[in-house]
């Protein structure tokens, strides 16, 4: 049974918690409190961002009622930031397990999270207010997600801890932040996409567990369509232009923080797997929405938006008016084939007049005579060329069959 353990404070990080307890022993040997805590397991890494068994091996062996290790799990670790685009079922499974000691970290962090250099950071403006509130600064969580550069309640940039390779040290060892030389300097000017960034992990981190990816529909996805970060392919239809989105990425971010979470180009693969919400790390999908300056409650919203894309075709396929694709698409601003991948990605049927080839549609069975003034007739040849026609008189014979076709479709 352990005694004397300290209830964390809020948001405070799992590792920071056992450091005070390490404090609380007053024994500085760390191999011998770790024993203490972990019994057999004393090798186990007690300072990863992603939770482990250490959760359950401590909370197993405090008094009943003490810690609910699901509370721990979820208040006081990276958790429901690394799980946020999980399903809900998943969720609750992968929580089940951690807070019984037999999860393990997810393959997908193996590479997101950094080891080298990486330390535990903090915020001079919070310790201040730590140590006025509570007499002790400690570790907050959402201080050590690695998108994070920016204290969201100081807007003040974090500093680093100092250690001797953290990765090694970190997990040997304990390093409580009243214990650390702190830098008490504040730098209050970050450049605005670094709080952007940190206040959306903030929000990732915070909201209700349930809140994941959206089913049958990607709002981040669709909203990068709608900014025109897009192209209309012969075969594919509506695709992102992953070239543009990723030097607007390189130029809003700067190329290292944009090679660091997308590397050196988006590929297809990855833009599939952000649009099937495939990609599971949360890092992607903030630097899009921040970039879009797209609010989070839309990103996860109950209702899908507007396919602004697909509402201009609508318009324009309901209008039912005499047209050819020559006219369609000087008015949607593409190419021919780009009009006509639309129509069939969207499943609407073709509205426009196909122009007549060759120099003879039809046998000639017959001739229609018609008088205009001149200045009519110099206005109908205009018009005709504007839709693509080579003269008036195919241009007048096509208006023709468009006025009997629609009488025909009204009477049946």
């Amino acid at each position: 049974m352990l005694n004397w353990f300290p209830t964390p404070y809020p948001g405070e990080l799992w590792y920071s918690v056992l450091c005070r307890f390490y404090i609380s022993t007053g024994i500085r040997e760390a191999s011998i409190v770790k024993k203490l805590l972990f019994r057999k397991r004393g090798n186990i890494k007690m300072a990863t961002l992603f939770p482990n068994a250490s959760v359950h091996l401590v909370t197993s062996r405090l008094p009943p009622n003490t810690l609910d290790p699901k509370n721990i799990i979820l208040e006081n670790t990276p958790f429901p930031y690394y799980v946020r685009m999980y399903s809900a079922s998943e969720k609750k499974s992968l929580l089940e397990d951690l807070a019984n000691g037999r999860g393990q970290r997810p393959t997908h962090l193996w590479r997101a999270i950094p080891k080298d250099g990486y330390s535990l950071r903090y915020c001079p403006l919070c310790v201040k207010d730590d140590n006025r509130k509570y007499g002790e600064p400690y570790y907050h969580v959402e201080h050590q997600i690695p998108l994070s550069s920016v204290c969201v309640r100081h807007r003040c940039r974090l500093k680093q801890i100092e250690s001797h390779n953290p990765n090694v040290a970190l997990n040997q060892g304990f390093f409580p932040l009243s214990l650390q030389d702190v830098d008490d300097t504040v730098d209050e000017d970050p450049q605005p996409y670094e709080y952007e960034t940190s206040r959306l992990v903030w929000e990732y981190l915070r909201l209700p567990f349930s809140v994941g990816p959206t089913i049958g529909y990607n709002n981040l996805y669709q909203t990068v369509l709608n900014r025109d970060f897009l192209e209309v392919c012969r075969q594919t239809g509506v695709v992102v232009d992953k070239e543009k989105l990723y030097n607007a990425l390189r130029e809003h971010y700067g190329p290292a923080l944009t090679e660091s979470v997308f590397g050196k180009s988006i590929t297809t693969c990855k833009i599939n797997r952000i649009r099937g919400w495939e990609q599971l790390l949360p890092d992607r999908y903030i630097l899009i929405q921040a970039l879009l300056g797209m609010k989070t409650r839309d990103v996860f919203g109950d209702e899908p938006v507007e396919d602004v894309l697909r509402t201009k075709v609508q318009k324009l396929a309901d209008e039912g008016r005499f047209t050819t694709l020559k006219e369609l698409s000087s008015r949607m601003d593409c190419k021919q084939y780009q009009v006509i991948a639309l129509f069939r990605q969207y499943g609407f049927n073709p509205t426009w007049r196909e122009l007549p080839k060759g120099k003879e549609r039809l046998p000639k069975t017959g001739l229609i005579r018609c008088t205009v003034d001149e200045t009519e007739l110099q206005e109908i040849e205009q018009f005709a060329r504007e839709l693509g026609y080579r003269g008036a008189g195919p241009f007048a014979l096509d208006c023709v069959r468009y006025v009997m076709e629609q009488r025909k479709e009204k009477e049946q």
